[in-house]
């Protein structure tokens, strides 16, 4: 009765032993199968004209296998058979057609080397170009023949060109973006060819576009609208009913809309179903920003020492949608209360505004009170701003030593500003341009005739990738008989932070008493060499000059140089200068934040 266990164990235990020799020989044969294979080794020395070595690399097989765990030599042998056609697939991309292709495989030192030498021989060129444009275009205003022969004009493979597949496939996007654009959204390629002929060396193109149907812009459609009166979109639309269709009005509408305070954000489309093509209506997608806003800010600088604010802003006011603004500024040395009122900006781009202001300065000994009354029209038009402005202003001066007096003018002002950088926020290459020309009459609430002139500039120039050059400078003029009888603001007086470092803020002007008193005539000129130790941090060296004076017999430039530091934070450029104002023989600290202009 105890046999049977132990023959069922004896059984248990032969399956055992037989089951694990087995998996033991299996074991005996892939170790060395396995080992053979990591070891496998193989390099590749190429010998082909730099300029086509990072394509090979890149994208021949022989390349992107070698180092897979799986390589042995049949795989090998394998792709060296296949490399001269890949070889040729990607030297054709480049416009060299018949290429000549030695290769060879040798083991030394238990490694397998591959060679290749790869003569591309001489490319293949462009000898005819032709292209035509079916479909609406054909038929299209007289315009079109001028718009066809642009697109010859304009096509980068012109006869004698090197031809080059990622060339060809861009200038048939560019062609077909030249109709899309404008007129026809529903514009395809219909046909494209290029015949080369690899004995001959030459190449001819041929493309065909189908235009579809002209297009036209229906009736805006406005969602998400409800606080705000549709006029506000209406009269930033520069897109008419019934108008041609046009990619870059569509665009235009999208950033005015984006850039009005009303709104957080828009987006314009319109349907191109080529079967449905006139009229199509203009779709308008926004979100409306809250009408009322408070804000609240603190802040310091060496100019005009600690600072508080309150900002109120009411988009809707009086239900008219005109924008109310005011602020009220707190500085150790100036106080400035401001209202003003502005109205939705036109489809011509002209924003018109009315305001009235009050400030109290006490600056350099000069003691001024201030209240001003102005109206203006601003126009912004790509890089440029204008603006047209008509301001009456009376102050009253107060100079330690000298009489008090009140003065007056009603001006007539036109200031013209043009921004051209890599980055506003940032900017390393490109240059800041403004100038101002005004002038009030004695006849007209003015206290004094006068006409003013004054321009701005800016230029930044890197130099290398570490390094940049900033060169500014300003002039001023007032003709005038006298200064006296002409309100502050129309005059000049210079230092401080951002114009002549190592200065006080304004010290810089006419001597009046003990007081320092703004001039007619300014200059002001600097340069500025800053080093990035790391990408948001700098340091930097400058040399400021400049002066106001009341004539130019009387104009001596004031010298300041010194050091500074650069940091990129999120709200712009903060600076920190150390200056020696040469004629004064004294450092001053300067802390400012943002472009200087």
């Amino acid at each position: 009765m105890q046999s049977v266990p132990i023959l069922r164990a004896l059984l248990c235990a032969r399956h055992t032993l037989t089951r694990y020799a087995s998996i033991g020989a299996l074991c005996l044969f892939f170790v060395p199968v396995l080992a053979s294979a990591q070891d496998f080794r193989y390099s590749i020395e190429l010998d082909i004209p730099e300029s086509y070595r990072a394509l090979l690399e890149q994208y021949l097989d022989i390349y992107k296998w070698r180092d897979n765990p799986r390589m042995n030599e049949d795989q090998l042998r394998l792709l060296l058979r296949k490399a001269p056609d890949n070889t040729r697939e990607l030297l054709s991309t480049e416009g060299f057609y018949s290429p000549t292709i030695d290769s060879s495989l040798e083991g030394k030192d238990g490694a397998w080397v591959v060679s290749f030498t790869v003569e591309p021989g001489e490319p293949v060129r462009v000898v005819r170009f032709d292209l035509e444009v079916r479909g609406d275009f054909e038929d299209g205003p007289e315009e079109n023949a001028l718009r066809l022969q642009k697109l010859h004009e304009v096509w980068p493979l012109q006869p004698g060109s090197v031809f080059r597949q990622a060339e060809w496939e861009a200038a048939k996007r560019s062609a077909l973006k030249e109709l899309l654009i404008e007129q026809y959204p529903a514009a395809t390629i219909s046909a494209s060819q290029a015949t080369v002929n690899p004995d001959t060396r030459e190449v001819v193109l041929y493309l065909a576009l189908d235009s579809g149907p002209a297009f036209t812009f229906g009736a805006l459609e406005v969602a998400g609208l409800s606080r705000y009166p549709r006029s506000i979109i209406d009269r930033l639309s520069p897109i008419g009913e019934g108008a041609p269709y046009s990619q870059t009005r569509l665009l235009d509408f999208q950033s005015r809309l984006q850039d009005s305070p009303y709104f957080s954000s828009a987006l314009v489309s319109m349907e191109t179903d080529p079967l449905r093509p006139e009229h199509v209506p203009v779709r308008v997608e926004i979100t409306e920003r809250p009408a009322r806003r408070i804000g609240f800010g603190i802040g310091a600088s060496t100019n005009t020492g600690g600072r508080g604010q309150v900002e109120y802003e009411n988009l809707d006011f009086l239900g008219q949608a005109w924008r109310l603004t005011s602020l009220l500024k707190l500085e150790t040395n100036r106080q400035f209360l401001k209202g003003e009122i502005l109205v939705p900006r036109t489809a011509g781009g002209y924003l018109d505004s009315l305001d009235v202001f009050t400030e109290s300065s006490d600056i350099e000994g000069e003691d001024i009170t201030k209240y001003g009354l102005g109206t203006k029209r601003t126009r912004v038009v790509g890089k440029i701003e204008t603006t047209l402005a008509i301001q009456y202003q009376t102050e009253q001066q107060k100079v330690l030593g000298a009489e008090e007096n009140q003065r007056q003018a009603l001006s007539l002002n036109y200031a013209w500003a043009r921004r051209d950088l890599d980055n506003l926020l940032y900017p390393t290459r490109g240059y800041l341009l403004s100038t101002q020309v005004g002038g009030a009459g004695k006849a007209l609430l003015s206290d004094q005739s006068f006409a003013r002139s004054y321009l701005k500039a800016a230029y930044y120039y890197p130099l290398g990738e570490q390094d940049s050059l900033l060169v500014r400078g300003e002039l001023g003029m007032v003709a005038a008989s006298s200064r006296q009888g002409i309100p502050s603001d129309f005059l000049f007086r210079t230092g401080g932070d951002q114009s002549v470092r190592g200065y006080d803020y304004l010290s810089l002007g006419v001597k009046q008493g003990n007081a320092v008193v703004g001039g007619r005539y300014l200059g002001v000129a600097s340069v500025e060499y800053v080093h990035w130790l790391r990408p948001k941090w700098g340091a930097a060296v400058f040399y400021d000059v400049g002066n106001a004076a009341d004539d130019l017999a009387s104009f001596r430039l004031a010298h300041g140089y010194g050091l500074g530091a650069r940091w990129k934070s999120p709200v712009g450029p903060l600076n920190v200068d150390v200056a020696y104002g040469r004629d004064q023989a004294s450092l001053q600290l300067h802390f400012s934040v943002g472009v200087a202009f």
